[in-house]
């Protein structure tokens, strides 16, 4: 069971005399965090908060390792509500762990090792983005468990804590009681996320509304987009190809179509694509057709056929095996997932679940 209060809360779009639950989340702000990686997943919370639809509070603690303001990367400065030391009460349904872009060792980790490895298993969830992700290794945490973490951290993560497994290029992973994200707008991800499963479908959109969120991306999606890629190419020659590609989903996207478009011929443009983007131009063109197919399922009610016709695949059974190979789900199964998340009310404990 988490530990909840009941006081009192006046909804700004609702009165009610009964009072709602209190979940508490406490959010450990390392020295060196990147602004959006505390700041917005409290800002997530608080909006949650004022939406009609929620049956919970949530009551948000930034918890510094030192006495003194949090000091972000940017220089941004704010007060802690509380300071990790020995006696802080474990009294958090939900931790989450702030971490820094670069990874460097910071001052009280001792203490903050110490709180976590005592206290875990009377929280709920425990999650970490970006080096956070260290700690909770550190700590012995994420022992044999799936971890997700920031693309350029995970060689040295993974030599660093070998029990643990990372899941290359994931925005978050959970395993067990254990949330972990690579950090930035995914942290705001993970808890858009948590807050669906606490709260439901209808808070979950009044949240990605005020923060204006296109939508929310699922754990499993590559850390860098497809489109991103495309747009990011540095040869103009093929640069002008895909972003003609990227409005033509529809269109022949062979290596021959788009080597005629690029004026080059089809050896010498597989070729200067490859080494541009390390991956071949056939399969660059299923994976923006995944991603377009994706945001489709999750944003709009047409059917599998029509957006398999949309965004050029042809006929479902090309979309099927393509989502597969990204996915490990067929369309269908991707979308049930998307719009029924699994709910966790199980208290956590230090064993793998």
């Amino acid at each position: 069971m988490a530990n909840v209060d009941t006081s009192s809360y006046d909804s700004p779009h609702e009165h009610t005399d009964q009072p709602k639950p209190t979940h508490r989340v406490g959010i450990i702000v390392i020295n060196g965090s990147n602004a959006i990686d505390f700041m917005g997943p409290n800002d997530a919370f608080h909006e949650a908060n004022k939406s009609s639809a929620s049956s919970i509070r949530y009551q948000v603690d930034l918890i510094g390792l030192q006495p003194g303001p949090i000091i972000g990367s940017s220089g941004i400065r704010t007060l802690p509500d509380k300071i990790i030391r020995p006696n802080l009460e474990a009294i958090y349904d939900t931790i989450l762990i702030a971490g820094t872009r670069e990874f460097r060792p910071f001052e009280g980790d001792h203490l903050l090792l110490n709180w976590l490895r005592r206290n875990a298993s009377s929280i709920r969830r425990i999650c970490a983005t970006c080096t956070g992700t260290f700690t909770l290794a550190s700590a012995g945490l994420l022992n044999g468990r799936r971890v997700a973490t920031r693309h350029d951290h995970a060689k040295q993560f993974a030599k660093m804590y070998p029990h643990a497994l990372v899941e290359a290029d994931r925005l978050f992973v959970r395993d067990g009681a254990y949330y972990t994200a690579v950090g930035g707008m995914a942290g705001i991800d993970l808890c858009l996320y948590l807050i669906e499963n606490d709260c439901g479908r209808a808070t979950f959109l009044d949240v990605a509304r005020m923060l204006v969120v296109f939508l929310r991306r699922p754990g499993t999606l590559a850390q860098v987009s497809e489109f991103l890629k495309a747009q990011s190419i540095q040869n103009t020659q093929i640069s002008q190809v895909m972003d003609w590609a990227l409005d033509n989903l529809t269109a022949d996207l062979s290596v021959e179509a788009l080597a005629k478009r690029a004026a080059m011929s089809s050896r010498n443009f597989s070729r200067t694509f490859t080494d541009e983007m390390m991956t071949t131009p056939a399969r660059f063109v299923e994976n923006i057709r995944v991603e377009a197919a994706r945001i489709l399922l999750e944003t709009t009610p047409l059917s599998i056929q029509q957006i398999a016709h949309q965004v050029g695949f042809g006929n479902p059974a090309n979309m099927r095996r393509a989502f597969i190979r990204a996915f490990q789900a067929p369309p269908a199964e991707y979308r049930h997932s998307i719009e029924r998340p699994e709910e966790h009310t199980a208290r956590p404990t230090l064993m793998k679940a």
